[in-house]
């Protein structure tokens, strides 16, 4: 009777619904989803940033828009300034 029941328990500790390889990938599975998560956390702390400056008013938008997008005002002159070495011919 004895070995019987130490038969069913390390059966179902092997081979049973949740058994020992299935615990250990699950595991596994959560450190991953962690990792991700921390991922996430970070880039939503960083976009929540952005958006709490770009809300501050319109300086910050026109300064984005200028950067990143080249906005140009009316009345407004543009340079391009080169490096000297982008001026220079290249000898071949």
């Amino acid at each position: 009777m004895l070995a019987l029941v130490v038969f069913m328990t390390q059966f179902n500790y092997w081979f049973g619904d949740y058994n020992r390889s299935d615990l250990n990938s699950m595991k596994e599975e959560i450190v991953l989803i962690s990792k991700e998560n921390e991922q996430l956390l970070v880039e939503n702390k960083l976009l929540e940033e952005e958006r709490n400056k770009l809300s501050s008013g319109r300086e910050a938008i026109e300064g984005l828009a200028r950067s990143e997008l080249g906005l140009i005002k009316p009345g407004e002159t543009f340079y391009v300034f080169k490096d000297a070495k982008e001026e220079s011919p290249q000898n071949n």
